[in-house]
């Protein structure tokens, strides 16, 4: 399925020139082993061009996301693929999916299929590695918030609400780009994203083959899931 914001592709990576990719790196770090890596929703390819991996793969549903992917890390392997229904008939040591890339979905049926799309692609020595919005964040800090930055060529205006569902994201956004002529254009995307509670999440895991070899919540392993977080991580391996 093609991405909704191609649009958005194009300036995704210039908001975000300070997004903390090294701490993503630093949880990923230890499980790179320097052989074959998958990276699920990559984007624009910072976190996987960061890795070591003798086969480096990465797959988003944006066209433009892959196009730019593949001038950020030349050296690695990029498809459209949308994640919650992907073959790429092989398997990778170490599969990712960072900065909430698992919200992306509308319900946990989307969810589920994501995960069955990743066992597919795991070994007996795979390692999966993904976060998602915690939710204290989700009913704490989103609703109602607005966040605005801007660049020489672009300005953005990021409003987040709660949704009708449970635990649900509106993200929408207003950006301005500079054209040619110093005149803005003005775009506008709205993104939806689904949370899930940690029981909930806890419980798909093991009905689908999961084993949890560490859960933490914000970028700290040493932290067991906190009940006031902003982000929890899953680090699983099949049964």
């Amino acid at each position: 399925m093609k991405s909704k914001y191609e649009k958005f592709s194009h300036v995704y990576k210039v908001m975000n020139y300070d997004f903390p990719y090294n701490l993503w790196f630093d949880i990923v770090s230890p499980y790179n082993k320097e052989t074959s890596v998958l990276d699920i929703g990559c984007g624009t390819g910072a976190l996987l061009n960061m890795l070591k991996a003798s086969r480096g793969v990465g797959i988003d549903n944006s066209e433009t996301m892959i196009e730019i992917a593949k001038e950020t890390a030349p050296s690695r392997e990029f498809h459209v693929a949308d994640m919650k229904d992907f073959d790429l008939e092989e398997t990778f040591d170490l599969i990712t999916a960072t900065a909430d890339v698992l919200n992306y979905v509308s319900d946990i049926e989307e969810l589920k299929s994501v995960l069955f799309s990743v066992k597919k692609h795991m070994n007996k020595h795979s390692v999966f590695i993904f976060d998602m919005h915690s939710e204290f964040k989700i009913l704490n800090e989103f609703d109602g918030e607005i966040y605005m930055d801007e660049t020489s060529d672009i300005t953005y205006i990021w409003e987040v609400s709660n949704g009708e569902e449970a635990l649900s994201v509106i993200h929408d956004i207003t950006y301005f780009i500079k054209d040619q002529d110093n005149k803005y254009d003005k775009y506008k995307e709205t993104h939806y994203q689904q949370g899930f509670t940690h029981d909930e999440t806890i419980e798909l895991l093991d009905n689908l083959g999961f084993e949890i070899i560490s859960s933490f919540s914000d970028f700290d392993a040493e932290n067991e899931i906190l009940e006031m977080c902003e982000r929890n991580f899953f680090i699983i391996k099949l049964k």
